[in-house]
């Protein structure tokens, strides 16, 4: 009778393990990166040649995770992290461009509309005001769009350094995380929340790069960029620095184990990546495309007014200051008086217009941008056109990541997931089984009193 009991009460307490199991797992439901658990029996032997058997063991608590789903959903991350934060700049970028207050094609036909306007009347003051007044506004458009480039590209470098930090966090605790799996592990301890929190941490840092993980023989992770670079080995972290160079760019470095050195960001993957090809793919053409005009066009109208006379009689004057240096004043209008424009091909004859058809001829001259001869107006709408290619492609591209993203979310949750419908069942099940057990035990108990009162 008594291995009878000892049968039932190992039931009893294999079903309250299992009981227990299933409130962690109902209890984290709503854990983010929880993964469930699972109690695996084993029968136990019994003894002597004709024993039926010792019962049941919980011989381990198996927390369901599968590492390929897991790898699928960190680089489903990298991707999606990639073009998202790619986005924001390209959409800012094609609406400043494209809008009706900063575009330069709109700024490049009011101007020659008032050069136009003054051809039939070139000694009108009016008109020349109406000239001066156009050019200025068309030089704070070159201005205006500048200085938001620039202002997009001072807020990309510091959403790059608060992303280095980040990282630098995100790699610390791993590492932390690391010694103290391995020190649990190595005493026969339970490691599976500490396994749980270092799982989120790795997806929170496959935002920002693309990595190469793997697990060593002793529980620690290994964590690498994808171009091998170890951000992460046992208990060892590195430190990712941003410098800021005299040219204003900024450079990427890694110190790890007392060694520091520089990191290509052009192969990093992710939210990082994503900043680097929005800066040099984007931001910063955009910039010196729009260098390039405004110094084509001082040039060009310089060139031209240059070889008129005034109201005055006087040989002509430069009429914009181009500036290479500056963002934000990177044409300037002179200081001119309306009758200082030289609008006469000949000294003394202020009817004479001959300067300003030449200007107006000056729509229709090409420049050289990009290697290919366009006109003013064509360059910007193909700097803008360009601009906007690339977002709707990259609007693409993030639309198939997100699918991607959500469907590797999918696989990982259909693993490692809790489902309380799921969970319901086996609470039923384990109760059931602990209450038969109880019968068992309670059985075994009647039987052996029965026993005792037949003597």
């Amino acid at each position: 009778m008594s291995i009878l009991s000892q049968i039932g009460y190992s039931g009893v307490r294999a079903s309250q393990v299992a009981l227990t199991t299933t409130g962690q797992n109902i209890a984290n439901v709503n854990t983010p990166g929880f993964s469930r658990l699972n109690p695996v029996f084993g029968s136990l032997a019994g003894q002597g040649g004709l024993s039926v058997g010792g019962g049941v063991q919980v011989t381990s608590i198996r927390r369901l995770a599968n590492d390929f789903q897991n790898q699928q959903l960190w680089r489903a991350n990298t991707e999606l992290s990639y073009y998202s934060n790619a986005q924001q700049y390209l959409t800012s970028l094609e609406g400043l461009m494209a809008g009706e207050g900063s575009s330069i094609s709109v700024g490049l036909d009011r101007f020659f509309a008032a050069v136009s306007e003054a051809s039939a009347s070139p000694d009108s003051i009016a008109l020349r005001q109406q000239i001066l007044s156009e050019a200025k506004n068309l030089s704070q458009r070159f201005n205006g769009l500048g200085s938001n480039i620039g202002a997009q590209l001072n807020a990309l470098h510091e959403q790059r350094s608060a992303m280095a930090g980040e990282v630098n966090g995100l790699i610390g605790n791993i590492a932390l995380l690391n010694r103290k799996i391995v020190e649990t592990e190595s005493v026969g301890g339970d490691s599976t929340a500490l396994r749980d929190h270092r799982e989120s941490l790795v997806k929170d840092l496959s935002q920002y790069a693309a990595l190469r993980v793997h697990e060593t023989p002793d529980g620690a992770l290994s964590v690498a960029l994808a171009n091998g670079q170890p951000l992460v080995a046992g208990s060892t972290a590195g430190q990712l620095q941003v410098n800021t160079t005299a040219s204003g760019e900024q450079v990427v470095a890694l110190s790890f184990a007392g060694t520091s050195f520089p990191l290509k960001q052009d192969g990093f993957g992710g939210a990082l990546g994503g900043l680097y090809d929005s800066e040099y793919a984007s931001l910063r053409p955009a910039l010196e495309a729009l260098h390039d005009m405004a110094g084509a066009l001082a040039q060009m109208l310089n060139d031209t007014l240059v070889t008129g006379f005034d109201l005055a009689g006087n040989p002509g004057q430069p009429l914009l200051t181009y500036n290479a240096a500056s963002t934000t004043a990177m044409l300037s209008v002179n200081a001119l008086a309306p009758e200082q424009l030289a609008f006469s091909s000949t000294a003394g004859e202020t009817g004479n217009n001959e300067v300003l058809l030449a200007l107006l001829e000056l729509k229709r001259q090409t420049i050289t941008l990009g290697g290919s001869q366009v006109t003013l107006n064509d360059a910007y709408a193909g700097l803008l056109g360009q601009v906007a290619s690339a977002s709707r492609q990259n609007q693409a591209d993030l639309k198939s990541a997100t699918a991607v993203a959500e469907q590797a979310q999918a696989q990982r949750d259909s693993v490692s997931a809790v489902s309380l419908d799921e969970e319901a069942v086996n609470l039923m099940t384990y109760q059931q089984a602990y209450q038969a057990n109880m019968k068992v035990i309670s059985t075994a108990n009647q039987m052996f009193d029965d026993m005792l009162a037949a003597f």
